[in-house]
């Protein structure tokens, strides 16, 4: 899959956006919406927004984040492990 250097641009002013005394947490949303962004690039999806992801997660703890972005790292597909575990729970 080929990413655009565009998307990259994008995401460097996005990220020049979030407050600098950003929350751990909400750093790590925003690398959750990263992952899940690049996966959806050339497919009928639209890119996710930290909203929307953040509202999947709210129920989380740090920690609980730090195991799901761990178990979503192994697996072949970042974006169908993530979306496949917030359905079990």
């Amino acid at each position: 899959m080929e990413i655009p250097k565009t998307y990259f641009e994008e995401l460097k002013k996005k990220r020049a956006k979030m407050p600098r005394g950003a929350s751990e947490r909400q750093e790590l949303v925003q690398q959750f919406t990263d992952k899940i962004n690049v996966e959806r690039i050339g497919t009928k999806w639209k890119p996710a927004t930290w909203g929307q992801v953040n509202g999947l997660v709210r129920h989380l703890k740090e920690a609980d984040l730090y195991w799901l972005f761990g178990q979503c790292e192994k697996s072949t597909s970042f974006s169908k492990k993530f979306f496949g575990i917030l359905r079990d729970r």
